[in-house]
């Protein structure tokens, strides 16, 4: 399994949610202008993730069209096929279940018992 930060991993989830949600595979979707796969590459000691687009022709082959990265901290800063809005929405929706998953709950007051003298 390619290893990569937690906030990258949940904004690829939901790249692969939309993948599932268009073609019911896990790395192939419908963008504006035709339709893509991505690969993932190399992992990176940093954390970020990354890979190539590819974008498939008319007689079903594909041809590279350009590349992803995923920063560590679940930035977007290319992703070839994806619009600005996909982004960004991924992004939020990473972020939102990150902090549901990993942040720590806040502590609660508790209620000393009080003596009576």
């Amino acid at each position: 399994m390619y290893k990569c930060s937690a906030k990258a991993q949940l904004v690829l989830d939901q790249v692969r949610a939309r993948a599932q949600a268009d073609t019911q595979t896990n790395n192939k979707w419908t963008g504006k202008s035709g339709n893509y796969m991505y690969i993932m590459g190399r992992e990176n000691s940093d954390g970020k993730a990354t890979g190539v687009v590819h974008k498939f022709r008319e007689d079903a082959s594909h041809k590279l069209c350009g590349s992803f990265k995923v920063m560590s901290d679940g930035i977007i800063t290319r992703f070839t096929g994806l619009s600005k809005a996909d982004w960004n929405g991924f992004m939020k929706n990473a972020d939102i279940e990150y902090k549901a998953k990993y942040s720590d709950p806040a502590p609660t007051e508790t209620q000393a018992d009080k003596k009576i003298a």
